[in-house]
């Protein structure tokens, strides 16, 4: 487990050290939960990260479904002649 002191400014920000940062894949975005005295923060993927791995994942499936149906149609016209 790792444990750091840090220090918070009057707006109330704080430094998380980069060991921790690059430990939790830390990024831009940190959800706060707070239970009783306590407060933890979780790593959180940025939506357009994961938006982005979307629409390309989409767009690669796109191209090799229509690049397999390409062959398929290419070997059924070969059959045919």
């Amino acid at each position: 487990m790792s444990e750091a002191t840090v220090k918070v400014d009057g707006k109330g920000r704080m430094v998380i050290p980069s060991k921790i940062r690059r430990q939790l894949n830390i990024k831009k975005i940190v959800k706060i939960s707070v239970r009783g005295s306590e407060i933890t923060l979780k790593p959180v993927e940025d939506p357009l990260k994961s938006m982005e791995k979307l629409v390309t994942k989409g767009t690669m499936d796109v191209e090799k479904e229509i690049r397999r149906l390409s062959e398929v149609a290419e070997s059924q016209l070969q059959k045919e002649a």
